[in-house]
């Protein structure tokens, strides 16, 4: 099959509007030109677009169409002619669903060749995906189910946290794109099943991302980096830094910095874990009136306070004009992560260069003891 691609479809103006009301999506497969094909089709108004890749070239190419009648699509695939200064079309595309879940349709290649197929929708228990259970749990998609079904892991070294706590790094070969899984150690009470789930499938969705970022499998580029902060039977903490240049040269990086409890591969509140309310933690809900109350008039204060008591130098600076540590709007809202140094916060950037400084705002956990909230896990 000519394999073509659609470079116009995220830089053209004639979609970008339809993301926000996407009525449908088919996840279907099958053979065309002796070649196995998964696509995936969204239906916006009367409109559709589509993308498509084979086992051999897992690289997302794109199609654009009309939606003739329920489920019946004409599409086309095309590239940008830079001499002509205009879209081309190379390809012409019809699907329409015979019978129910049974979809046939006609390739034509711009050298007017035809090629007739047939499609059926992706079952993902039906992929004999080693990842099932990620796959199913995190609901990723049927097409990118299908993507990843054949990935084999190759595990390297292996990391000590702390005592009796290990990660291990996994890498896919086909994009060379690493990240760790946890190592159980019953004597430790690290039970790594979990969280393993969790970390499969941020790994796979990893690498669908690289497949969709970089086009023409040349062009583009997607990689991205990982640090582990912490690892005890209850919680993990670690960084996943992003580089992206996706349709550009330009080179995108993003930090997100993750705590994920083990026994259940969910983000915690800090609330649930530690309070500095007078009353009992009365089970705030994250982004609630109530929560941001809290953050303001006594989260925020009371990490002054500890902040002040353990680094006086540091909040004092702040008397010079350099940065004001001691505005509760810097920490109100200051992500937070787990360290074998304590917990830390970081405060909410300021305008100030000065104030971007390598990590200093640790709160050492017997701190904090007194704090916890009764019958957390820590």
């Amino acid at each position: 099959m000519k394999i073509t691609f659609l470079l116009g479809l995220f830089l053209g103006l004639n979609f970008i509007h339809l993301y926000a009301h996407r009525e449908r999506t088919y996840y279907l497969y099958g053979n065309i030109n002796d070649r196995e094909v998964a696509i995936q089709i969204d239906e916006y108004g009367d409109d559709c677009m589509a993308k498509y890749m084979t086992l051999d070239d897992k690289y997302d190419h794109i199609l654009e169409g009309r939606i003739l009648k329920s489920s019946q699509f004409s599409m086309i695939s095309q590239h940008w002619d830079s001499e002509k200064n205009q879209k081309v079309v190379d390809d012409q595309i019809y699907f329409v669903e015979k019978e129910t879940d049974q979809w046939t349709g006609v390739w034509k290649y711009k050298n007017g060749e035809e090629i007739n197929f047939n499609l059926k929708p992706i079952q993902v228990d039906s992929l004999n995906h080693k990842y099932i259970n990620a796959i199913k749990k995190y609901k990723i998609s049927p097409y990118d189910a299908y993507r990843t079904k054949d990935v084999k892991f190759k595990f390297g070294k292996k990391q000590k946290i702390s005592k009796g706590s290990y990660v291990q790094e996994a890498v896919d070969p086909a994009t060379n794109l690493s990240f760790f899984r946890v190592l159980d150690n019953k004597k430790n009470k690290i039970h790594a099943e979990i969280i393993n789930d969790k970390l499969i499938a941020e790994h796979l969705n990893m690498i669908n991302a690289k497949y969709t970022c970089v086009y023409a499998k040349s062009k583009g580029n997607y990689f991205s980096e990982y640090k582990v902060y912490y690892l005890s039977p209850y919680y993990i903490s670690y960084s996943k830094t992003t580089h992206q240049a996706c349709f550009s040269d330009n080179v995108k990086t993003a930090t997100e910095n993750v705590t994920l409890s083990l026994n259940n591969g969910e983000i915690p509140m800090l609330e649930d874990i530690f309070w500095f309310g007078e009353i009992s933690q009365p089970q705030l809900k994250k982004g609630s009136y109530e929560w941001f109350q809290y953050r303001y008039k006594v989260f925020g204060p009371k990490i002054i306070e500890i902040l002040s008591e353990i680094y006086p130098t540091k909040m004092n600076a702040s008397e010079s004009g350099l940065c004001n540590y001691n505005d509760v709007k810097l920490w109100q809202l200051s992500d937070w992560y787990f360290t074998n140094k304590g917990l830390y916060l970081k405060y909410k950037a300021t305008n100030r260069k000065v104030c971007d400084e390598e990590p200093w705002s640790y709160i050492p956990y017997e701190i904090l003891k007194p704090y916890q909230v009764e019958g957390s896990a820590f």
